[in-house]
């Protein structure tokens, strides 16, 4: 079962072990960008072992400091599974706080370009970031309960070991701090999609103006083109005004008229 990828996460209970499976965000740094990483744990009455797939810093370092660092290595290794799977999880959880700071940095970085009149722009930088927050609800939703059940199945394969029942309120502690990353996480995306709507907004505004705009400069120009039309037919050609030397500003005069005439009609209805 360590071979294939788990899509989702889970706590299965065996005769004499439990095999967790987590899922958590993890920062790519080459693309900026946030996906989802596997952790696999193996839990015995005095044995824990993991396996992952994606990069995990702070499990590298959970196990570096209690390799180098004999008051680490006491604080962790002496006492129960239990009490090392908690603080790995506790720790694992809380890497999960500077990737809400990053997402949040780039969600004022966004909104501050919004506003800058660059929301064309814009448009692919909020898709990512909703992007990287579907990965994160996606790792975090279903572990709750995965958490909340891995209480039960310490106590169903270790039943006679009472230091296990300590977990309960382990788990507790973790699951609080999974809902303080949840609740974060939903501001996050309360706030991009606010964001969102109002970069749609300006944008349709400003496509709306662009063509309110080429609307009115088509009417303007339509009785030109109709003006210099008429007098282009061949029938007006033996008639003395436009045989006259100053036909053709006369001609020129009347285009400009018009056109100053529409113009003022269409600032006066504010169409422009």
């Amino acid at each position: 079962e360590y071979i294939p990828p788990i899509k989702r996460p889970k706590v299965e209970t065996y005769e004499d072990y439990l095999f967790v499976v987590l899922h958590f965000p993890v920062f790519i740094k080459k693309t900026g960008r946030t996906s989802s990483g596997e952790l696999d744990i193996l839990i015995t009455k005095d044995t824990l072992i993991t396996s992952h797939r994606g990069v995990f810093p702070q499990l590298k370092k959970f196990f570096e400091d209690c390799h180098l660092h004999s008051q680490t290595r006491k604080q962790f290794m002496n006492q129960t599974t239990s009490h090392l799977l908690y603080h790995l999880l506790d720790r694992m959880i809380d890497s999960r706080l500077p990737m809400l700071d990053q997402i949040a940095e780039k969600i004022d970085q966004i909104e501050d370009q919004v506003f800058k009149g660059e929301e064309r722009e814009m448009v692919s930088e909020i898709s990512m970031i909703k992007r990287d927050i579907l990965h994160f609800r996606k790792a975090i939703k279903p572990q709750r309960a995965v958490l909340e059940n891995l209480s039960r199945g310490f106590l169903e394969v270790f039943p006679h070991f009472k230091e296990f029942r300590n977990l309960k309120f382990l788990v507790i502690e973790v699951i609080g701090s999974e809902i303080e990353v949840w609740n974060v996480l939903e501001n996050h995306k309360e706030t991009i999609e606010a964001i969102e709507k109002t970069n749609d907004a300006l944008l349709s505004y400003k496509i709306s103006d662009i063509v309110k705009i080429l609307t009115v400069i088509s009417f303007i120009t339509f009785p030109l083109g109709v003006i210099a039309g008429i007098f282009g037919m061949n029938v007006f050609r033996n008639v003395e005004f436009v045989n006259s030397p100053y036909a053709f500003w006369i001609i020129i005069g009347a285009m400009l008229l018009a056109a100053v005439i529409m113009f003022i009609f269409f600032k006066k209805k504010k169409w422009l």
